[in-house]
């Protein structure tokens, strides 16, 4: 019986915890760059000429479902909110090629949500390329005041998340005509960036495990 109820209580604790997302994130019209000497793409917000960046950061329904907007033209609008994504690109053969590098997002007074990013770059059809990618090591620092604030509109509390969380990224562009896959440097191309923020598998294993010795407390 106590076994059963361990089990039990691990399982539905471990699905209960995987299914409690952070956060997720997505931004368009970022400012695409790759610089064929250091075989490195950037992403970064901008704002004027043929782009706008626009996007916005969202908690999830558990930390109160709030969200920090990006409105199109927020980049440069007198706060310190930004959107940078820098990977180097390697091993390309044919229409695949590795990629690994860190994003960063700052909201309007300095926080930042930080991470790892490692995936592959695959080339898909008239022009587009696109990245998914896992991301590790994800962090929600708090060098503003601890609000993830929107310079458009929103916020939400970060002072809580003090863990190194993990998830996916993706990104999708088009590269410019008569430009190959990673073949030649070019700029200024529009550029979106998805990601979703969960916990850790660590951390859902060690909820499991507090809820299975409080289950054998209980039980004797």
């Amino acid at each position: 019986m106590v076994r059963n109820a361990v089990f039990a209580g691990i399982v539905g604790l471990a699905a209960s915890a995987a299914s409690a997302d952070i956060a997720s994130f997505g931004f368009t019209d970022l400012d695409g760059s790759f610089d064929l000497g250091s075989m490195q793409f950037t992403a970064m917000a901008t704002a004027g000429g043929e782009s706008s960046t626009a996007g916005d950061v969202t908690r999830f329904a558990e930390g109160g479902g709030n969200s920090a907007e990006f409105d199109s033209g927020f980049f440069g609008g007198g706060s310190l909110a930004n959107v940078e994504v820098i990977i180097d690109v390697s091993n390309v053969v044919g229409p695949m090629a590795d990629g690994n590098g860190t994003f960063t997002i700052t909201d309007a007074d300095g926080d930042t949500i930080t991470g790892y990013v490692s995936g592959t770059w695959f080339a898909g059809a008239n022009g587009f390329v696109f990245m998914n990618g896992s991301t590790s090591s994800v962090l929600f620092n708090s060098t503003g005041d601890g609000s993830f604030e929107g310079p458009s509109s929103g916020a939400f509390d970060i002072t809580g998340l003090v863990e190194e969380y993990f998830g996916a990224l993706s990104i999708l562009l088009r590269t410019p005509q008569g430009v190959g896959f990673f073949n030649a440097s070019f700029t200024e191309v529009s550029t979106q960036v998805d990601g979703l923020i969960v916990p850790t598998p660590a951390s859902i294993a060690l909820a499991g495990c507090g809820l299975a010795l409080t289950t054998i407390r209980r039980r004797r």
